[in-house]
């Protein structure tokens, strides 16, 4: 393990580079000291998915670090959410009298009444840790107490507000769904509208997990909540709030015609977040597939990267076969971004086109193994490209 190598990937932010230097590690060297000074500057410079990579490994999270600095404790301090459930997550036993939760959640309780962290940006993720550490202890407060977490800091880019609107969102009960219903509804108050709007979207996305489903099955409460979301898409003017109702509605409504054009409306927004949401919500199996597609393919070449991305893979996938839409992806071979240069090579593919066979096959070259970026979702082409040969071998067998 090249540990100058890794510090430097870290320093610099680059944790496809340390995870491609990691694939040839063995249980020794992720047994040693180099891993634990590796964790320890993966977790200090806030790299969550390396820590969270590094812990899956077996890297020794009850190792002091220099200065035997307690990892766990450290990011409890610190208010590093993700970087602390990454390290508690191999624990076992929560609820033993001395276990690291136990610990973690009196070192958090501690720094914040003591104001650790007042001042810095972002704000340390106090209340997250403690929203978390106190459900895992079997601790659960109330709706109001949780919105109340949230909104000291009001961003629902922030863990506090993640925390609290996701435990909210496992509560699959009509109860909740009431509660964010009545959140949603203040108009007086736009960070309260904006938490019951996010904690109907999560309760959604619970409803489908929890609930047995036949295909096109209709969630719980779903017709209240499309009843209630869909004027607000007409008539919400914040662009934070409207793409939090995009999603929510995309998420209870089905993938019909109306649903589409409802969503169709923002495709053109000029924030980039409502952008967004429509490029990952709209269907494109409808009656308004030639609107969707269109619209997919202006956010083919949006300024935002993600964005492209997330357009040219809704089109990758759709039936159509145009020129036109060959052309969209042809013009995206050489995107400046490495997803959506990706998906355009996969849309080409798909249609037996050469040049993404080409593209796909130069892409590949450049993977050094399992842990480099793309490698996933160029098996997931693969698979697909071999389902459609399959297929036309078979069609062509029974002629």
């Amino acid at each position: 393990m090249d540990l100058p190598l890794l510090l430097a990937a870290v320093e610099r932010g680059d944790d496809d580079a340390a995870l491609e230097l990691l694939y040839d590690a063995t249980a020794d060297d992720l047994a040693g000291d180099d891993a634990v000074a590796l964790l320890a500057a993966a977790a200090r410079a806030g790299r969550q998915e390396l820590v969270d990579h590094l812990v899956v490994w077996n890297v020794d999270v009850t190792r002091p670090w220099d200065g035997g600095v307690d990892p766990v404790t450290w990011a409890a301090e610190n208010g590093r959410y993700w970087v602390l459930r990454a390290l508690l997550s191999r624990s076992r036993d929560p609820l033993s009298s001395d276990s690291p939760h136990r610990r973690a959640l009196r070192t958090a309780q501690e720094a914040l009444a003591s104001g650790v962290g007042a001042g810095s940006e972002p704000p340390p993720a106090h209340r997250a840790v403690i929203t978390d550490l106190e459900a895992e202890l079997g601790v659960h407060h109330s709706p109001d107490e949780l919105m109340a977490r949230a909104l000291v800091h009001a961003d629902p880019d922030h863990d506090d507000w993640f925390a609290s609107v996701s435990h909210l969102g496992l509560r699959t009960s009509r109860g909740t769904f009431d509660w964010a219903l009545e959140a949603a509804q203040d108009t007086s108050n736009l960070d309260r509208r904006r938490f019951g709007l996010d904690t109907m979207e999560y309760l959604s996305i619970a409803f489908s997990l929890d609930v047995e489903q036949e295909h096109d099955t209709e969630l719980p409460f779903a017709r209240e909540a499309e009843d209630f979301l869909r004027p607000l898409l007409n008539s919400e003017q914040d662009p934070r709030t409207l793409a939090i109702v995009i999603g929510a509605f995309a998420s209870y409504s089905s993938a019909d015609t109306d649903t589409v054009a409802a969503i169709l409306a923002h495709a053109d927004h000029a924030d980039p977040r409502v952008r967004g949401t429509v490029s990952t919500m709209l269907h494109t199996n409808t009656a308004k597939h030639e609107e969707a597609l269109a619209a997919l393919a202006r956010l083919a070449d949006d300024s935002t990267p993600t964005i492209r991305a997330n357009a040219l893979s809704r089109l990758a996938t759709s039936a159509l076969d145009t020129p036109e839409l060959r052309a969209v992806f042809a013009a995206h071979l050489a995107d400046p971004y490495f997803d959506a240069r990706l998906e355009a090579a996969a849309g080409l593919a798909l249609r037996d086109d050469e040049r993404g066979l080409t593209a796909l096959n130069k892409i590949r070259s450049g993977i050094k193994n399992m842990n480099s970026p793309g490698w996933g979702r160029l098996c997931d082409i693969h698979h697909l490209l071999r389902v459609r040969a399959e297929a036309a071998e078979t069609t062509a067998q029974g002629r």
